[in-house]
């Protein structure tokens, strides 16, 4: 009876999984009206005129009464680091931008806050719309909101220069993402081989290397631990641009691929920078603290399966893949981060010092995930060895017959 029970416990939440996961890709945003009216306030009404992108004439009617174009708003978006950015620009008859405004989202909420505050979209009005409105160049980022920054950008763009094509007759060119390989990428190439290399040499000595060089470069130095956030971004079809972003492909397209190859958890025990933090702290503390009972120890473990659940059926139904980033690190690495991680931080680092690796054992979606991916290679190994024990069996057989024959 138990275990048709938690069968058809399975089952349920593998249906309610699908269809929020399917509401994200199907639902709609909100009215962009409001939006228009905010960016081109002169406007009496809009009419559509193009498709690919939006763009809308804004109408409005002289004493006469007559009716006459005064300008357009065009609705584009671009991908950041979280997910797509959709901007509705504003831009007047002189080919000037108006206003600007995020109309929908699926980036980091205190990212955004931050381009906000500093009064990001401002910088674009005045601009013209053949300007490139390349980041650093034309425009200055927001310094800790850098993927957001040029989300943003690039949606204005692109929108504006589809407007001086199609209305203003201008040979105008989106320009081409340059290729982004630096100190970080680098960095992180470098601590992924470290990895291979020590997991598949067994050099242990390697591992503390990776996890400091992890703790500096991908914790405090760049902030780009993987996150659950991430996971949910890319169920939801979220994929920032491999030239801007080529980390991001490394370690959520990667570090899973190397880990069903090698059968290893090569993130978690070596390049994870929380990990590395929580084996430093239980290093000063002691960190010797263990239950006396394994058993019961695995009872609130299991907590991660319903905390990963639960985040990401909240990040489909709002469509937002940082809902899932219920992990601390940006709080620790950014100093970013909602209400309640702030409390959480404290906590499971003064644990930290007393029971080894507190947050994975019980509430890091890390592992679960790793088990997710090495759990189909074991049945593939198992298949193979079987296939492998077969032919041999079949090689035996034949080699019995052939003796049988001489």
């Amino acid at each position: 009876m138990k275990k048709l029970l938690s069968k058809i416990i399975v089952f349920a939440a593998a249906v309610v999984f699908l269809l929020t996961l399917g509401f994200s890709w199907t639902h709609k945003d909100n009215d962009i009206m409001p939006f228009m009216n905010k960016v081109f306030p002169e406007a009496q009404s809009f009419q559509k005129i193009a498709s690919s992108p939006v763009i809308y004439e804004g109408i409005k009617k002289d004493q006469n009464g007559r009716e006459g174009k005064i300008g357009y708003v065009v609705i584009e978006q671009a991908v950041a680091y979280g997910g797509p950015i959709k901007m509705v620009t504003g831009i007047d008859l002189k080919g000037k931008i108006v206003g600007t405004v995020i109309a929908a989202h699926k980036d980091t909420p205190s990212f955004i806050a931050k381009v906000i505050d500093q009064k990001y979209l401002e910088k674009f009005i005045g601009k013209d719309i053949t300007a490139p409105l390349s980041i650093d160049k034309d425009i200055d980022c927001i310094s800790g909101a850098t993927f957001s920054s040029r989300g943003i950008a690039k949606a204005v763009s692109q929108g504006s220069h589809a407007v001086a094509r199609g209305e203003f007759g201008l040979d105008v060119k989106d320009e081409v993402e340059p290729f982004k390989f630096g100190t970080k990428e680098i960095a992180v190439i470098a601590l992924v081989i470290l990895a291979v290399i020590g997991v598949t040499a067994k050099q242990r000595k390697l591992r503390w290397l990776t996890l400091t060089g992890s703790l500096v470069f991908i914790g405090f130095q760049y902030n780009t631990p993987i996150s659950l956030a991430n996971i949910a971004a890319l169920f939801m079809g979220n994929f920032p641009s491999i030239r801007e972003n080529l980390v991001w492909y490394i370690l959520l397209i990667g570090i899973p691929a190397l880990t069903f190859i090698l059968g290893k958890n090569v993130y978690c025990f070596w390049l994870c920078p929380f990990g590395a933090l929580q084996e430093i702290t239980a290093k000063i503390g002691g960190g010797k603290f263990k239950c006396c009972n394994t058993a019961i120890e695995a009872k609130p473990a299991k907590i991660r399966y319903i905390l990963i659940y639960l985040a990401l059926i909240g990040a489909f139904l709002t469509k937002s893949p940082s809902f899932a980033g219920y992990e601390p690190f940006a709080t620790l690495f950014g100093w970013q981060g909602f209400g309640i991680q702030w409390l959480i931080l404290p906590v499971v680092i003064f644990s930290s010092f007393f029971i080894s690796r507190f947050w994975c054992r019980f509430f890091c979606p890390g592992l679960i995930l790793n088990q997710m991916i090495l759990r189909p290679r074991k049945y593939l190994v198992r298949i193979v060895e079987k296939v492998k024990l077969k032919r041999v069996a079949g090689a035996k057989v034949l080699e019995g017959i052939e003796t049988d024959l001489k």
